[in-house]
């Protein structure tokens, strides 16, 4: 680091185990820049005091975690449509002390989801698990493609029917419908989708697996959001019955790349980022 070192970072809670700071110094060293990643824990309640902070501070941009993503919004001076529409901002940009708010999770899902698994959203039927942050920006990003159907599965079916009553009143050219997790709900959903994206927690380290009945799927393929394990349990069922599936650190990458471009107005250099994220 020098005097002219840019700053970069991420804030979430916790954070120590993000893959952010390997994918993007990988990205600086590739094209020779002097800028710097690191990763800062802001515990819940402390983000209004660390924006303000990074006001202040050479942070040129920062990338926002959980718990963070919509408690930030009101912190900053612009934000996006994207990110107003999606109620969540995952990017900041700081130019001469003002913060500007995008959220690339949409872009990053769609492309990641096009690129693992070979789906477009125009015309097509998707069954999404879970109704969270991640289930929103994709449901989102789905509906801003043209999506004919979105069908939605989350435990808490009310929560569900909150996310389908609002993109349908700003897209109503897509159907959304809503389920519980149940069996014969799951099955009917898998049955009739194009493509199955897991948006909850269902399957990461520490979670039970995501189990869906699979068997009668005839679609595109099966995406999973959740990225540690690299190979899920969703991931590795479905690839014993002969679908095409992936699992989330496509996302990672992609919505990364795209931050990357909105901080230093240059094209992401993905292939370096990508071998980092492997190696990691």
């Amino acid at each position: 680091m020098s005097g002219k070192t840019s700053l970069f970072g991420i804030f979430g809670y916790p954070v120590s185990h993000s893959r952010s700071p390997a994918m993007h110094n990988a990205a600086f060293a590739a094209l020779g820049m002097d800028c710097r990643y690191d990763a800062y824990e802001i515990a819940p309640g402390e983000i209004a005091a660390a924006v303000e902070k990074a006001r202040s501070l050479p942070l040129a941009g920062i990338n926002i975690t959980v718990p963070h993503k919509q408690a930030i919004m009101a912190e900053l001076d612009f934000l996006s449509p994207e990110a107003e529409l999606a109620g969540a901002v995952n990017t900041v940009k700081n130019k001469d002390g003002r913060l500007s708010g995008y959220n690339t999770d949409i872009e990053g899902a769609l492309a990641a989801i096009h690129e693992g698994v070979g789906f477009r959203p125009e015309g097509g039927t998707a069954f999404v698990v879970g109704a969270g942050g991640a289930a929103r920006a994709v449901v989102l990003g789905l509906c801003m493609n043209k999506a004919e159907r979105i069908l939605i599965s989350n435990r808490t079916v009310e929560k569900a029917d909150a996310l389908a009553r609002e993109f349908t009143d700003k897209f109503p050219d897509t159907a959304i419908e809503c389920s519980g997790l149940g069996v014969a709900e799951t099955e009917q959903f898998v049955t009739e989708a194009d493509i199955v994206i897991n948006c909850s927690s269902a399957g990461m380290e520490g979670c039970g697996p995501l189990l869906l009945p699979l068997e009668n799927f005839r679609g595109t393929g099966v995406y999973d959001l959740v990225y540690r394990p690299r190979i899920t349990p969703l991931v590795a069922r479905a690839r014993e019955l002969g679908i095409k599936a992936e699992s989330g650190a496509g996302m990672l990458l992609h919505q990364g790349a795209k931050s990357f471009e909105i901080w230093t107005g240059t094209p992401a250099p993905v292939g370096a980022m990508k071998k980092a994220l492997e190696e990691r």
